[in-house]
């Protein structure tokens, strides 16, 4: 995890994008294995038996779309959701060890092991069947960024088909303001409708800007939404170099936003789907009572009641999100600090 002190000094972000190259450079011999043909199968069949024994809490959620300019945020209302337990600040002062359930998933969560590295296991309080985690075997700081072989086993789960009609969309909620619920390095795939426009495809229909960089295109952002985020399209059978350099361009932009806005500790939202990855910084993890993560980012925002929900509609989602965002660099935004 790069240092938070570090977000006081330009060098950072050329200091971060040099160390994903060099680390990439070393590791792509330590790629992941494709997941089985098997796996879609797998996953439906332990969802349903982990519902039966009531090791998985699931809520079916009612929808609702809001509109925002030429954007839709679709809204999940589930009251299950205040059972979940969200990351504190003030989680490390208490000095009593914390339940890790990642260290040790239960049986009927477990889906498989997924290389040396990682296990894949269903979420516990879902809202959405299916949705499923990709977790390190051994304790790692969910306050960090995303590594190369990260990268991998993300694209790697992407490529199931588990649902007829939808598409994967994966994200991770790196550090205290993020709306992670664990410490413990996760990232997460929920199947989304495949004709569900989010805001990171929006985004896109805009067009890349083209640059003369090892990538060739700059991060775009949508015009008409306040926070900041950045977006760039992934090729059609990407290598893992492609992925990670997309990330590092992506992440020093965060990174440049973070200082910019004189925050003291480095979170963001990270999603990606087989089009397209996206990150945006945070400021803080919730406003007035709605907890946001990458997920409401993108457009899909959790509402734990009905008076929630209401208050989105009334305030604007693009508000809402703007809130726990930060604000956009003004200026040209091809100027950055690699």
């Amino acid at each position: 995890m790069l240092p938070a002190r570090l977000l006081g000094r330009k060098a950072t972000v050329r200091a971060t994008r040099s160390v994903l190259r060099i680390d990439c450079i070393a590791s792509f011999s330590n790629m992941l294995p494709p997941l089985s043909d098997a796996f879609p199968d797998l996953i439906r069949s332990k969802f349903s038996s982990a519902v039966e024994s009531g090791s998985l809490i699931f809520t079916p959620s009612t929808e609702a779309d809001i509109p925002a300019d030429d954007l839709t945020f679709r809204v999940r209302i589930a009251p299950i959701l205040s059972q979940k337990p969200v990351l504190r600040r003030d989680d490390d002062a208490t000095g009593k060890p914390k339940f890790n359930p990642f260290l040790n998933p239960e049986p009927d969560l477990f889906l498989c092991d997924f290389g040396d590295r990682y296990s894949l296991i269903l979420n516990k309080f879902s809202i959405v069947p299916y949705h499923f985690l990709c977790i390190t075997k051994e304790f790692e700081p969910q306050r960090a960024p995303l590594s190369e072989i990260d990268l991998s086993a993300t694209w790697e789960c992407l490529q199931a088909n588990i649902q007829g009609g939808s598409r994967l969309l994966a994200f991770y909620n790196c550090g205290e303001f993020s709306g992670a619920s664990q410490e413990h390095k996760h990232i997460q795939f929920i199947p989304v409708p495949q004709d569900l426009k989010l805001l990171p495809d929006a985004a896109l229909a805009y067009g890349v800007p083209i640059s003369k960089d090892a990538i060739g295109q700059f991060p775009t952002s949508h015009p008409d939404v306040p926070f900041a985020h950045f977006v760039l399209p992934i090729p059609r059978n990407p290598s893992t170099e492609d992925l990670v350099m997309r990330f590092s361009s992506l992440l020093a932009r965060t990174l440049t936003a973070l200082r910019e806005h004189g925050q003291r500790s480095i979170s963001f939202n990270f999603a990606m789907t087989k089009d397209w990855m996206f990150l945006a910084p945070r400021g803080q993890e919730s406003y007035e009572g709605i907890s946001v993560n990458a997920t409401g980012m993108v457009g899909l925002l959790l509402a734990k009641s009905e008076e929630q929900l209401d208050f989105i509609k009334s305030t604007g989602p693009l508000e809402v999100t703007a809130k726990v965002g930060l604000p956009r660099i003004t200026g040209d935004e091809q100027q950055h600090d690699y």
